[in-house]
């Protein structure tokens, strides 16, 4: 049975998707994705934009089969009782994963950046805690914060725009340089930082409306999200030339610490300030789905908050564990191919098993 303080709109459905989107991989986005397609890596992110779109597509179709159940509710009916079981595993493992590999980037950067002398795990600490306050809330409460919190996207995009004052467009030219197949690889590396649609197959019972209301909302949130990257990405390569690139890991950053304000000093210090809730949100986002797999793997569907302090614990351990760049640089690698399996992979398998066997939610059914 769904709980009422659970139910949101279309509308906060679309910004619990962007703000769950968008996150650490948004200063290093340019750089990872310049690494493959050179001054195309705008391209590049277009198309991984068109891809997760796609995705959302499978999602969607597969959701809709069972529209008062979430993915964890429905994998046992779909693949049985052992096996969905051991899925829902998986997916709550790959979410906690996910919510340690975004701190353990955010910590990373936080030390270079600013708190060089703090102790990482204090920083960890600090984010976990905010999380685990929050998370512990209805769907409804976190929905709530993500829209309050929508601003700090706009910020950001204003403060980009004022490098608009020195740019040079020739470092984009000429279109398409890179090729086809590097253009390619280019979308391979930002697909991650796209990461976060997934939040529809387990959000999806939770919103209110039809069927088309969800989708709507689900591509608004990608449209947006590909728009902003493309914008960050663009910027950065028509800021830095094609040498300068090469040399800097966090383009944003670099580009935002050159810029001149007579009333402020340092404005990568807001900067970063305004990343970090958009940080803490995503963070905010894949605990929420990990919370929801724990609780249904101890038979509590309908009670993801006594699963969240088990959830941030965890994440808090391995993101402690994963101190080394080197061991973190391998995770996000792991995950950028994991990835496709968690986002179409399994998703696919399962629409095509519940197609075939005919495997859907009895009409009248409330989940």
């Amino acid at each position: 049975m769904t709980n009422a303080k659970d139910q949101v709109t279309p509308g906060q459905l679309v910004f619990l998707i962007i703000q769950t989107q968008i996150g650490v991989g948004l200063l290093g986005l340019t750089s990872k994705v310049h690494s493959a397609a050179r001054g195309d890596a705008w391209i590049s992110v277009l198309l991984a934009g068109m891809l997760a779109q796609l995705f959302i597509v499978m999602m969607w179709r597969l959701s809709r089969r069972f529209p008062s159940l979430t993915l964890y509710d429905y994998l046992p009916a779909v693949l049985g009782k052992y096996m969905g079981k051991f899925i829902q595993f998986v997916y709550a493992a790959y979410f906690i994963l996910v919510s340690s590999f975004i701190i353990m980037q955010f910590s990373r950067t936080v030390q270079d950046w600013v708190l060089i002398d703090t102790p990482r795990w204090i920083v960890i600490g600090m984010m976990t805690g905010i999380c685990l306050y929050l998370v512990r809330e209805s769907l409804q409460t976190i929905a709530r914060f993500f829209v309050l919190v929508f601003f700090c996207n706009i910020a950001v995009i204003i403060i980009s725009s004022y490098a608009y004052i020195h740019v040079n467009f020739l470092y984009v030219l000429p279109v398409g340089q890179a090729g086809i197949w590097n253009i390619t690889k280019g979308a391979h590396e930002a697909m991650t930082s796209f990461s976060g649609y997934e939040l529809l197959l387990i959000c999806y019972p939770f919103v209110e409306g039809g069927s088309s209301w969800k989708f709507k909302a689900a591509t608004l949130a990608n449209i947006y999200t590909t728009v902003l990257y493309t914008f960050a990405v663009f910027t950065s390569l028509i800021v830095f030339s094609p040498a300068e690139m090469e040399l800097l890991p966090q383009p944003l950053l670099y580009m935002v610490k050159a810029l001149a304000f007579s009333l402020l000093e340092r404005p990568d210090l807001y900067f970063i300030t305004l990343w970090a809730v958009v940080a803490a949100t995503s963070l905010m986002g894949y605990t929420f789905m990990a919370s929801r797999g724990i609780a249904n793997l101890f038979q509590a569907q309908s009670n993801h908050r006594k699963a969240v302090p088990y959830a941030v614990t965890l994440v808090f351990v391995i993101a402690l564990i994963f101190q080394d760049p080197l061991l973190i640089d391998i995770v996000g690698k792991f995950l950028a191919i994991v990835n496709y399996v968690f986002v179409f992979g399994i998703p696919f398998v399962l629409f095509m098993i519940s197609v075939l066997f005919n495997v859907k939610e009895a009409r009248g059914s409330t989940g």
